[in-house]
């Protein structure tokens, strides 16, 4: 048996075999490895870019205050009828007013919560 491996082994037509396959996952490897260099720069580079827009962008935060203090009302006796006969004016608002709220919401939110869940 290991007269036949040693005589494989010797054969030009295996040695040129196994020389381009182990050159081909090399080459593999490299192109993979590269590849992932480049997907991390393109990560950096869209994060920082993040990073620096909702630096500018106060949106977010002026629309999470603004839902809190509304939940908040809700549970303060002084403010609960207030909170009712707001709610019971929006169910009036036409379907064009709730699409444009969530047009808001899903553009401020929304952004955010993909990208975190595509990481």
């Amino acid at each position: 048996m290991l007269n036949f491996f040693s005589i494989l082994f010797k054969n030009p037509l295996t040695s040129l075999i196994v020389d381009k396959t182990v050159s081909a996952i090399n080459h593999h490897l490299e192109v993979k490895k590269l590849e992932r260099i480049a997907e991390l720069e393109a990560a950096k580079d869209v994060s920082i870019a993040q990073v620096e827009a909702s630096d500018k962008s106060l949106k977010d935060e002026y629309l999470t205050v603004f839902i809190t203090i509304i939940i908040g009302m809700a549970f303060l006796p002084q403010t609960q009828a207030h909170v009712v006969k707001g709610f019971d004016i929006l169910k009036q608002a036409p379907a064009e007013f709730w699409w444009s709220v969530l047009i808001v919401f899903s553009g401020s939110f929304g952004i955010n919560v993909i990208d975190k869940f595509k990481r």
